[in-house]
């Protein structure tokens, strides 16, 4: 078979459907719906993670083995958060003390796992001594990533929520973490990967970062032009004339009797 063609069958179209399996569990009302839309995200999300084997020749395949790579830890850091804000102060779903440290623990061992694969044997390579392209801009740009928005939600939790300074403090440390990971990355090399590579894609993350937070900016200033041009507009609602004093006696005869617990 074509390789292109393979590649579009065993890459591309997998990609594709893990978004629309998302799509139908999360639109559809029907329990066997969602069960489809579940199944169809894994699977694809499977055929994408096993495209470095099933797809060897085509170069696209390095995403799929770099999501392959760090699934597991990003999952550990995802679920752990999940288990330290639900186990603190929220009105509905809480979750026990227990599982607050278990959270804690999960980051922590998330939060290695990442490390190990920089400083140690486990970093994500394509072939022997050839380290994944992908994971020279995933790594910088997760680290700073973590760092800000772990920041930023422990300032939230402090200001906005209620009784949230266990979590607000979890997030402080693990954005102290992620920086302090970003200090080693720029100073110390890593098992196949130079500091001086880092600090190159660090500032490429940087740019990509900014662009993002501009760009994301602009979107909202000009959906909230768009609204407000369009009210603009729109023509002034008509008034409604003012009730009669028949009408107000007539509501007034509805409502005496209700007010104060009497009875009609």
């Amino acid at each position: 078979m074509d390789e292109m063609l393979l590649a579009f069958l065993l890459f591309w179209l997998p990609v594709a459907v893990v978004p629309l399996g998302g799509w139908i569990y999360l639109s559809s009302s029907d329990e066997r719906s969602k069960s489809y839309g579940r199944l169809l995200a894994f699977i694809g999300l499977v055929l994408v993670c096993i495209s470095p084997w099933t797809v060897p020749s085509s170069p696209s395949t390095a995403a799929g083995h770099l999501l392959g790579a760090i699934i597991g830890p990003a999952m550990l850091i995802v679920i752990g958060i999940y288990l330290v804000s639900f186990s603190g102060h929220v009105p509905v779903g809480r979750l026990s003390r227990g599982d607050r440290r278990l959270g804690v623990v999960m980051s922590i061992f998330g939060i290695a796992w990442f490390a190990g694969m920089h400083w140690w044997i486990l970093t994500p390579q394509m072939s022997k001594g050839d380290v994944n392209s992908y994971w020279f801009v995933f790594w910088p740009a997760f680290l700073l990533l973590t760092s800000c928005l772990s920041s930023f939600s422990g300032i939230a939790l402090l200001t906005i929520g209620d009784g949230r300074k266990a979590e607000s403090n979890m997030m402080f440390t693990l954005s102290g973490a992620a920086f302090i990971l970003l200090f080693l990355g720029l100073n110390f090399d890593g098992t196949l990967v130079s500091s001086e590579d880092f600090r190159r894609h660090l500032w490429l993350s940087v740019a990509d970062l900014a662009g993002l937070a501009v760009g994301s900016i602009l979107s909202i200033i000009v959906f909230a032009l768009v609204i407000f041009v369009y009210e603009k507009t729109l023509p002034s609602p008509s008034s409604i004339q003012a009730p009669t004093d028949v009408e107000l006696q007539r509501v007034a005869d509805i409502i005496t009797p209700h007010l104060g617990g009497g009875e009609e």
